[in-house]
This record gives C-alpha cells, sequence and structure tokens, in this order.
C-alpha cells in the first residue's frame, strides 16, 4: 500500500480567464496545479475593471477549505 495522498475531488477554477486545475487530497490538502498557477501569475491582467470578484471569492473560499459550488 502507498503512503502517497489520493485526490478525492478534482475540478476547475476559473480567474482572469485562466483555468485552474484544482485537486483535494484525501489528507485534506488543497492542489492547485502549478502549470495552471505559473499561467495566472505570468498573464493576471493589471486592470481592476475586468476583475471578477464573485470568482476570486469562490477561489479563496475553496483553499480556505469550502466545498467547491457547481
Amino acid at each position: 500500500m502507498s503512503d502517497l495522498p489520493v485526490a478525492v475531488w478534482t475540478g476547475e477554477f476559473t480567474l482572469f480567464g485562466v483555468t485552474l486545475r484544482c485537486h483535494v487530497l484525501d489528507d485534506g490538502r488543497r492542489i492547485i496545479d502549478a502549470d495552471d498557477i505559473a499561467e495566472l501569475l505570468l498573464g493576471s491582467p493589471t486592470d481592476p475593471d475586468i476583475w471578477d470578484l464573485r470568482e476570486m471569492q469562490e477561489l479563496l473560499a475553496w483553499c480556505r477549505g469550502a466545498e467547491p459550488h457547481g
């Protein structure tokens, strides 16, 4: 038997038009795909008029342990 954690949930969030592939592991950790984070950080818009507050709130709530929507 392996000691490696297993994803018990996999889903996606969209932030600034970037799809973030996310996972919840059986030990409770929440993981965002590294390539998606890199894309987000490299391409994040600086114009706050196109930011979607709801998208940001949903991702932050999930990072803090909330159940994902949808």
